[in-house]
């Protein structure tokens, strides 16, 4: 999806880092299974953190196991793995959002990996689109309202992109939700925007040589700067994942939210 919202191995203990990989390995199966082998390709942490977050809410059932893996061929051991109804939403959602990083790629670079991706995916994308069909409707439409904002340049509201993304994540994050629907938007919506963001700032350079549209490079940011405005972003998703009633995982996801999530931004900017 992202990259962005990955553990801070470093503030695991082993079990959590078991824990984290039985998830992320349960999220593979379930693309594996609801896809095709292909669809692994969208495989990423960010939704991991998803199916983490859903769980802890709603304490699903989980089925669990352990089985060889394709990316990890013999003689390795089997991997462990875990998953519920959560890991299939959350495949769904990792094969709709790749599809359209896709898409923007194309758009951007129009080069023939783009292109073949965009082919590869197609299918995939379809299958998604007949099982979370309004998911993918928020989707297209929110993608296409970024890409004018970027189009367009936006230098008179350089935050409206990461509000329409931030809108879109919780959206996604609402669905299904009962209960928690409000509290899972307002995370969504911080977290989304939050990520668009730091993109911006992780992408700064290649941006500001190409171009490229990136709010960072039309306000003439520092990095200072930056991550004074990420910094306010990330509270805001804290105040928002604190409002929720976690137990279940509850330091694993701060290892995320807490100092994962800055990992690219601090390897980009370490001096």
């Amino acid at each position: 999806m992202f990259g962005f919202v990955v553990a801070d191995a470093g503030a695991l203990s082993e079990e959590e880092k078991e824990r984290y990989r039985a998830v992320y390995c349960g999220l593979c199966l379930a693309l594996r299974d609801r896809y095709g082998q292909l669809s692994r390709a969208c495989l990423t942490y960010d939704l991991t953190f998803f199916v983490l977050l859903c769980s802890s809410l709603h304490e699903p059932e989980e089925t669990q196991g352990a089985s060889h893996c394709v990316m990890h061929p013999a003689p390795a051991a089997p991997r462990a793995w875990a998953r519920s109804p959560w890991t299939d939403y959350a495949a769904d959602l990792s094969v709709a959002l790749a599809y359209h990083k896709v898409l923007d790629d194309v758009v951007d670079d129009g080069d023939l990996a783009a292109r073949a991706a965009e082919r590869l995916l197609a299918g995939a994308y379809e299958r998604a689109r007949a099982r979370i069909p309004e998911q993918c409707a928020a989707i297209e439409e929110a993608m296409g309202l970024i890409r004018t904002i970027e189009r367009e340049g936006a230098e008179a509201d350089p935050d409206a992109a990461a509000r329409e993304f931030g809108m879109l994540l919780g959206q996604l994050f609402a669905h299904n939700q009962g209960f928690w629907a409000e509290g899972m938007e307002a995370l969504g919506y911080a977290l989304g925007r939050f990520i668009y963001l730091m993109d911006a700032a992780v992408d700064f350079a290649d941006d500001a040589a190409s171009g490229s549209y990136n709010p960072f490079v039309i306000l003439g940011a520092t990095p200072e700067t930056m991550r004074t405005t990420l910094a306010l972003a990330a509270a805001d998703t804290a105040e928002a994942y604190e409002r929720l009633p976690l137990v279940q995982d509850a330091h694993l996801m701060d290892a995320i939210l807490y100092s994962g999530v800055w990992a690219q931004f601090n390897r980009t900017y370490t001096t």
